[in-house]
C-alpha cells in the first residue's frame, strides 16, 4: 500500500520531486524517503512519519536527475528510518524502492551472503541483485524468476547513470515520458498531472528499461513488448485540495457533483444498456464481494437487487470468501466485485477465484485503468474522480448509486416498467448536503469527549448505521458500534451508559417503531440519542432529529450518510486528527 515514485530528467529539485511523492501520501505515511544516483554515489534522505518530515531534512536547490521515492506504510519491520525506504544493498550497486510484500522473502534471505540491516521485505531484493552481479534489464527480469508475493519496483544501478529498473506484479505501477523525454514512475496516474499528458500501465509480470528519452518494456521472458498509451484524463486534475483544509470534507462537498457525473456519464455512454433481461435472466444468485467501505456498499447492493428484482443476492467480504470451502460459485452465478482503487489485494484474489469457478464478473470501480477493472467480463463505472482521504465519502455514495441504478435499470427491463432512476439520483444530487452543518458540529463537539457510541437501525439503515460507525472509528478514533436494533436487548445494552450516543437510523416507515423502541430502551438506561428518520418528528419532542422527506426509502442510504460522514469528520477534527490520514490505515490495500 506504499507509494513510489521515479524520475530520471534533465533537473528537479530534491524537494519538488518530493512535492510529487506527496501525491501518493494516501498510501502510507509511516515513514518517506528519496535517494538520488549521480556519478555512482547514492545521497539517501530518510523521515520517519509523513512526507512534511522527510522535507525539513533536504537541502534546499539541491538538483537531482535520477531519483527515486517512496512513502511507505508498514508491512515487515516497525516503522523507523533503517526500515524506511529506498534500501540499498551493502555495497550500494542497487537501490530501490517497493510496494507489496515479497512472500518468500525470508528462503532468499537464507541463499544471502551478506547480513542485512532493515527487517523489511524489500531490502532482500536490493541485496540479492548485488550479489547476483546483476548489471543489465535481463538479469534484472531474470531474478523475479524466484521472487514471489507482490510488488512494483523501480530500481537503479549505480553502474547505470540516469536509468530507472522496472517491475510489477499484483502491484500497480505507471510510466510516462514527457515530451522533453524526462521520466516520470508512480503509483498512481494522478502524480503525472501537469508533466504529461499520456501513460502506459503495467500488467503483471511486464519490466522496463527506462532512460532520458526511452521506455523499453518487456514480458516476463526477457522479450520487447510494446504498449498502447493512455490518455491522462480531466479527472485527474480533480486530486488537489484547493481551498479546503482536508481531503476529507472537499470529497463530502463534492458529493452533489459526483453524482451529476455519473448521471451523465450512465446516460451518455450508455453503461447499463449491455445488463439486458436475457443477460439477468442466465443466473439464479447474484454475489457482492468488498471489504471495508466497498463491502458496505455491496449489502446495500444485495438489497437493492432482492427488493427490486427478487433474485437472491448477498455481500462477502472479499477476505472470508477466499478462504471459503466449498466455494458456491458457477456459470449461474453473477459476481460484482465492489472496489474504490480497484487494486485492494483480497478483492483480486477473490475475483480470481470466481473466475476459475467459471462465474461471470463485472467490476464496480472508480479506477477504470485498474487491474480489477482490466480482468472483469464488465465495468460499471464509479465517476466519483479521485478520492484522497483514506476514509470514504464520496466513492461509497457513487458505488450506491450505481448499483440502485443497476437494479432499477434491470427492473425496467425484466417488469417493463419505466423508473426514471436518473432523475432519482439526480433529487439525491441536489438533496445530499441539504442538513444543518451547525447542528452536525455542536454534535461532533459533544461526541469528541466519548469513549465510545453505539449505532442502530434495521434492514438497508443497519448497514448505514454500520457505514457511518466505520467512519467514526476510522477517523475520530472511537470505539464506535453498530448493531440491528432488534439486538439490543440480546446483549448490546450492557455496553450502553450515560451520556453514550446513540445514533438512531430509522427510515423504513414499515418498520420505524421496533427501532423507535429499541432506542427508548437505551434511553432509560442513559443513552443520548441523535435521531435520523424519514418518520414524523413531532414525536421527538426534546431530541436531535434529522429529518428527511425523500419518499422512495431505496435512496435514504445515500442521504443519511452524508451528515454521519460529516460527523465524523468533525469529530476528528475537533480532536487534533489529521482525518486525511488516520493512524495505522492507507487508501489502497494492496497486500492481504
Amino acid at each position: 500500500m506504499c507509494g513510489i515514485v521515479g524520475y530520471v530528467g534533465n533537473g528537479k529539485t530534491a524537494k519538488d520531486v518530493v512535492k510529487i511523492l506527496k501525491k501518493l501520501e494516501y498510501r502510507g505515511y509511516d515513514s518517506a524517503g528519496i535517494t538520488n544516483l549521480k556519478g555512482g554515489e547514492l545521497e539517501t534522505y530518510k523521515a520517519v512519519g509523513n512526507i512534511s518530515n522527510l522535507e525539513k531534512k533536504l537541502p534546499d536547490g539541491k538538483v537531482f536527475n535520477c531519483a527515486i521515492a517512496h512513502t511507505r506504510w508498514a508491512t515487515h519491520g516497525e516503522p523507523n528510518e533503517i526500515n524506511a525506504h529506498p534500501h540499498a544493498s551493502k555495497n550500494g550497486d542497487w537501490v530501490l524502492v517497493h510496494n507489496g510484500i515479497i512472500e518468500n522473502y525470508k528462503e532468499l534471505k537464507k541463499g544471502l551472503k551478506n547480513a542485512l540491516k532493515s527487517e523489511t521485505d524489500t531490502c532482500v531484493v536490493a541485496e540479492l541483485l548485488e550479489e547476483e552481479e546483476i548489471r543489465d534489464i535481463q538479469g534484472f527480469i531474470k531474478v523475479f524468476q524466484n521472487v514471489q508475493g507482490s510488488y512494483a519496483i523501480v530500481a537503479e544501478n549505480k553502474f547505470k547513470e540516469n536509468e530507472l529498473f522496472l517491475a510489477r506484479r499484483k502491484s500497480p505501477l505507471y510510466i510516462t515520458m514527457n515530451d522533453a523525454g524526462e521520466i516520470l514512475v508512480a503509483s498512481d496516474p494522478i502524480c503525472f498531472v501537469g508533466f504529461a499528458k499520456k501513460y502506459y500501465i503495467f500488467k503483471d509480470m511486464e519490466f522496463a528499461d527506462a532512460k532520458l528519452g526511452e521506455i523499453i518494456f518487456y514480458n516476463e521472458k526477457g522479450e520487447k513488448i510494446s504498449k498502447e498509451e493512455q490518455l491522462l484524463g480531466a479527472e485527474f486534475s480533480d486530486a488537489e485540495k484547493q481551498e479546503y483544509p482536508h481531503f476529507m470534507i472537499k470529497e463530502i462537498m463534492e458529493q452533489p457533483e459526483a453524482l451529476k457525473r455519473q448521471i451523465k456519464m450512465f446516460r451518455d455512454s450508455c453503461v447499463l444498456d449491455k445488463f439486458t433481461k436475457e443477460f439477468f435472466e442466465k443466473f439464479n444468485k447474484v454475489e457482492f464481494i468488498g471489504c471495508g467501505t466497498a463491502y458496505n456498499a455491496s449489502l446495500i447492493g444485495a438489497r437493492y437487487i432482492e427488493s427490486l428484482l427478487g433474485v437472491q443476492a448477498r455481500a462477502q467480504m472479499a477476505s472470508e470468501f477466499i478462504y471459503n470451502e466449498p466455494v458456491f460459485a458457477d456459470e449461474k452465478s453473477l459476481f460484482i466485485f465492489v472496489s474504490q482503487s480497484g487494486e485492494t489485494a483480497d478483492t483480486l484474489r477473490a475475483f480470481e477465484i470466481a473466475k476459475e469457478h467459471g462465474a461471470t464478473c463485472i467490476a464496480l470501480t472508480n479506477v477504470l485503468y485498474s487491474s480489477l477493472a482490466k480482468m472483469a467480463d464488465y465495468v460499471i463505472p464509479v465517476c466519483a474522480g479521485p478520492e484522497i482521504a483514506v476514509a470514504s465519502t464520496k466513492a461509497y455514495v457513487c458505488q450506491l448509486s450505481a448499483l440502485y441504478m443497476l437494479s432499477c435499470s434491470l427492473r425496467n427491463k425484466i417488469y417493463n416498467e419505466n423508473i426514471d432512476y436518473f432523475g432519482d439520483i439526480k433529487r439525491v444530487a441536489d438533496n445530499i448536503l441539504n442538513f444543518s452543518f451547525d447542528k452536525l458540529d455542536n454534535l461532533a463537539d459533544n461526541i469528541k469527549t466519548k469513549m465510545d457510541a453505539v449505532f442502530i437501525g434495521k434492514d438497508l439503515d443497519y448497514v448505514t448505521a454500520g457505514e457511518a460507525s466505520l467512519k467514526l472509528k476510522e477517523v475520530a478514533y472511537i470505539n464506535s458500534s453498530s448493531y440491528p436494533s432488534g439486538e439490543l436487548k440480546h446483549g448490546y445494552l450492557a455496553l450502553v451508559e450515560k451520556g453514550t450516543p446513540l445514533i438512531v437510523l430509522a427510515n423504513r416507515k414499515r418498520i420505524n417503531q421496533k427501532t423507535f423502541n429499541s432506542a427508548s430502551e437505551a434511553e432509560s438506561r442513559g443513552a443520548e440519542e441523535i435521531i435520523l428518520t424519514n418518520d414524523d418528528t413531532e414525536k421527538f419532542s426534546g431530541k436531535t432529529v434529522f429529518h428527511f422527506s425523500e419518499e422512495n426509502e431505496l435512496l435514504l442510504p445515500m442521504l443519511t450518510i452524508a451528515p454521519l460522514q460529516y460527523i465524523a469528520y468533525r469529530t476528528s477534527v475537533l480532536k487534533g486528527i489529521n482525518p486525511d490520514q488516520p493512524r495505522n490505515l492507507a487508501k489502497s490495500v494492496t497486500v492481504e
